[in-house]
């Protein structure tokens, strides 16, 4: 066609020479034949004088100057050889109000091109190439532009209103055939009805550009692309439909404003934004009457960065749009319909869409023949997603397909968001729906939303689920969730203490009166008062909420929980559950935020209410003393007087967490009760040192005893025979510092003995200085009385011996005048001895008084008696380290004597 074009015009143009010309344009004219050549310079000063003439352009001509053709007829640029071309030097070219012009097989380098106002504008096999430079044509009729190429150069195509107003309605058009660009291409209709202009586009090809752009306002016009490529650009095909004041000043009265676009056959993939883009504003269109058709048919828009299509109408009701016969494949962030009024879809695929295949917001969308969603994934709908009041109309025969599609969350085939009153409308009985093979994470395989399923289809073997409709309690170490109507026991805890509660929520199935599991939002009420706090439920989940003092009392009490949606309504079913709060356990009172914590604060010792657990740094004892009866850390005990004391003996060093009912984790080597006084419960006291262990063998109590009663007497013949006695000074200083030491033996090795003195020491006081047990349920009372009688034992002996010396004379100067010494060695020997057991006697004493008096007076202050542990007010912990002062306190002595 463009051929037969320029073989017309050189036709016409060698009939006509006689009022028309020819010339030759090149900067080399030596190198033409032709007489009638010269540079473009010598023409281009007024191109005004040349109507009628056409321009043969050979080589490469070079300007620094702007070409201007005003008000020109019938001039047309054609390039002679292989490669004629224009260097501009990034000056302009221009054409204005002129008519007939044509360029023809010539190349434009580095030219700022501007065409306005002028009609039968034509370019033909030419090229266009730049960097970033723009080719503006404006109000452009009836011209086309074939078999050319714009490398870089972006074409922005205006149409405004005519500089002069017509009386009627003129019809103009464009075409652009078999183009290539590397740029942009924009489209700007804002001309009203002052004109009716059609725009044809066939076979463009966009490839590693920029995009296509059609921006108008409220106007008449026609676009009609057939045969369109947009590859690896930034967009694909944008139309914006712009909220900008229509120029009226021009428009014929009695038009109506009609904007048609058909795009058809189309191709976009690998685009790093939308395929398809349509953006209705709503400002101005809403008001207007503007009508505004779409149709996208037989298109394929595929492996695009964004959205493969993607249409915004804002509720708009100007325009109408369908979609026919066309493909969405591999699109990342899907489709997308939101905001309008009137969808047409009509046997579509979407498929592989890395995103929800299709996402419906505030739409009406009806849905013809046949449409497919296959292998999509998503986060809500898998295959396709319908919200915030969308209607999805099947029109017969409609036949949709949700086959092998995934939902992270809900709906893998479809998800319905409730809000909506209808979702799916049907005109008859010939619709069919097919779901297969679709998955949801959490509820839904194959729909989700969709409250009266047997209404509309009948189906078998699917899985559907909505939004919660009940709710009941679940066994969370069952594999299947199965419904338990009656939690069992009454739950009772303390103030800060989480009541705990498995649940599971329900959605309708698609069965008669049948539901699946699905999840949601509960609300939490406390005894009916408006405190409300939402837990999220998804399966058989633990639900925690902890009560305080602050809004509740103590005994029985009712919280209520209610399924949470955005929705309003009256008839969601209620769970009223009963539990007990009870007063804080021992150790433990009401603090300001209605929580049970430490009764006082005391320097690195807190408290757990959830645990009961009591924890501190070591070297202090916490527990409690004159508990009537065992209890249990759980336990509020009003008569217990709590012991908070600096323990420097036989506690821990190291930090400590412990709980009232067993305060002898506080103790080491195996020591418990009071202050560690003592053993634990199973255990002995050992000879030889304060630790607590098992005897195995109680057989080997007689071997001991045979044992010590023969070391008593080498040990008495060796003092008599040596001359061991206190008679010796040094001997006599070295018996007095061992009295001491082991009088002092707990402060002294409390971080552990001296393996070799500690034994030295023990020996001097004839202690046994290593350890053995005894006898099982050996304590520190029989312990004292064991270990004095061994000296008792020796001073028998030496008694004996003194009185044998009395008696027979021979034995008496054998043995000399050592045994009266001796005797006061042993004395001093046992001095240790003979000091624990006179505190062991007193003791006793002590405590025997002390049980005779509890009949006639109470251990415990009887009006203390009655209060609670959160009423008492000094309880566990004191800030000082005294021990609280009850009624019958025994001395830290006493405790470590017990």
């Amino acid at each position: 066609m463009s051929l037969l074009l320029v073989v017309v015009l050189l036709f016409f143009s060698s009939s006509c020479s006689v009022s028309s010309g020819q010339y030759y344009v090149s900067d080399n004219c030596s190198s033409v034949t032709q007489s009638s050549c010269n540079p473009l310079s010598v023409y281009a000063g007024n191109m005004s004088q040349y109507n009628n003439t056409i321009f043969y352009f050979i080589g490469t001509s070079v300007i620094n100057f702007d070409v201007t053709m005003d008000s020109v007829q019938n001039i047309t640029l054609h390039g002679l050889d292989q490669s004629p071309t224009i260097n501009c030097l990034y000056r302009s070219l221009r054409v204005t109000s002129s008519s007939h012009v044509n360029f023809s097989n010539l190349s434009f380098q580095q030219c700022v091109i501007d065409f306005k106002y002028s009609s039968n504008i034509t370019i033909t096999g030419s090229i266009f190439k730049s960097q970033k430079n723009n080719s503006f044509l404006m109000n452009l009729f009836d011209s086309m532009i074939t078999s050319s190429v714009f490398d870089g150069v972006n074409l922005l195509i205006y149409y405004n209103p005519p500089p002069v107003c017509y009386n009627e309605l003129h019809h103009y058009s464009i075409s652009l055939t078999k183009v290539t660009m590397t740029g942009s291409l924009w489209l700007f209709m804002r001309h009203g009805t002052s004109y009716n202009i059609s725009v044809i586009s066939e076979n463009v090809n966009i490839i590693r550009g920029d995009s296509i752009q059609v921006n108008f306002i409220e106007s008449l016009f026609s676009l009609h692309v057939t045969n369109l490529l947009v590859s690896n650009s930034q967009a694909g095909f944008s139309f914006q439909f712009d909220t900008y004041s229509p120029y009226k000043n021009c428009n014929i009265k009695g038009v109506e404003s009609q904007s048609t676009i058909g795009v058809e056959d189309y191709h976009f993939h690998n685009n790093s934004n939308d395929g398809l883009h349509f953006d209705i504003k709503k400002d101005y269109f809403q008001l207007s009457n503007h009508h505004i058709d779409i149709t996208v048919k037989s298109c394929s828009i595929h492996d695009n960065v964004w959205h493969g299509l993607s249409i915004i109408g804002h509720l708009s009701t100007s325009a109408h749009i369908s979609v026919i016969d066309t493909e969405l494949v591999r699109n990342k962030a899907g489709n997308e319909i939101a905001g309008c009024l009137y969808i047409l879809l009509n046997n579509i695929t979407v498929t592989n869409s890395l995103s929800t295949g299709l996402v419906i917001i505030s739409s009406v969308v009806t849905v013809e023949n046949r449409s497919v969603f296959k292998n999509n994934t998503g986060v809500v709908g898998g295959g396709m997603a319908i919200n915030s009041s969308s209607i999805v109309a099947l029109s017969p025969p409609a036949n949709l397909e949700f086959i092998d599609n995934l939902a992270t969350y809900k709906g893998g085939g479809i998800y319905l968001d409730e809000k909506s009153d209808f979702q799916f409308k049907l005109g008859s009985n010939s619709i069919t729906l097919t779901l297969k093979n679709n998955t949801a994470g959490v509820a839904g395989n194959d729909m989700y939303g969709l409250v009266n399923f047997p209404e509309l289809f009948s189906f078998t073997n699917i899985s559907t689920s909505s939004d919660p409709t009940a709710f009941t309690f679940c066994d969370p170490d069952s594999n299947e969730i199965t419904p338990i109507w009656d939690d069992g026991e009454q739950q009772s805890v303390f103030p800060g203490q989480p009541l705990k509660y498995n649940v599971a929520l329900f959605g309708c199935s698609s069965g008669s009166n049948s539901f699946s599991v699905t999840d949601g939002r509960i609300t939490i009420e406390e005894n009916y008062k408006p405190i409300v706090t939402d837990r999220y439920i998804n399966k058989c989940s633990l639900i925690r909420y902890t009560p305080t003092l602050n809004f509740i009392n103590y005994g029985r009490n009712t919280v209520a929980l209610t399924i949470t949606t955005d929705i309003l309504r009256n008839n969601f079913p209620q769970l009223h559950i009963s539990f007990i709060l009870k007063e804080c356990p021992i150790g433990f009172s009401v603090n300001s935020s209605g929580l049970c914590d430490c009764s006082v604060s005391r320097e690195n010792v807190t408290c757990d209410i959830n645990t009961l657990d009591i924890t501190h740094n070591g070297l202090l004892w916490i527990g409690t003393y004159h508990t009537s009866t065992p209890f249990n850390a759980n336990e509020t005990n009003p008569n217990a007087c709590i012991i908070n004391e600096d323990c420097l003996l036989y506690c821990s060093t190291n930090p400590v967490t412990f709980q009232f009912n067993h305060t002898d984790t506080q103790c080491v080597d195996n020591r418990g009760h009071r202050m560690c006084g003592s053993c634990r419960n199973g255990y002995s006291l050992l000879m030889g040192s304060n630790k607590c262990g098992h005897c195995h063998n109680n057989y080997m109590m007689i071997a001991w005893i045979a044992l010590f009663a023969v070391m008593g007497v080498l040990l008495v013949v060796l003092l008599i025979a040596l001359n061991l006695t206190v008679s010796v000074g040094t001997l006599n200083g070295l018996l007095f510092y061992a009295n001491i030491v082991k009088l002092y033996e707990p402060v002294f090795s409390r971080k552990g003995p001296l393996p070799v003195l500690s034994q030295v020491i023990s020996w001097i006081n004839l202690d046994f200085g290593f350890e053995i047990c005894f006898y099982n349920g050996m304590d520190s009372s029989a312990k004292q009385w064991l270990q004095f009688a061994f000296p008792l034992y020796l001073w028998i002996i030496i008694i004996i011996i003194i009185q044998l010396c009395k008696r027979y004379g021979k034995i008496s100067r054998l043995m000399g005048s050592h045994a009266v010494p001796v005797l006061s060695t042993l004395f001093l020997l046992s001095y240790t001895k003979l000091v624990r057991t006179i505190v062991i006697v007193l003791h006793k004493r002590e405590k025997l008084f002390k049980k005779q008096d509890e009949d006639d007076d109470p251990l415990l202050d009887v009006t203390e008696s009655h209060l609670t542990v959160d009423q008492q007010r000094r309880a566990m912990v004191p800030s000082s380290t005294d021990v609280r002062r009850c009624a019958s306190r025994e001395s830290v002595v006493d405790l470590f004597q017990s």
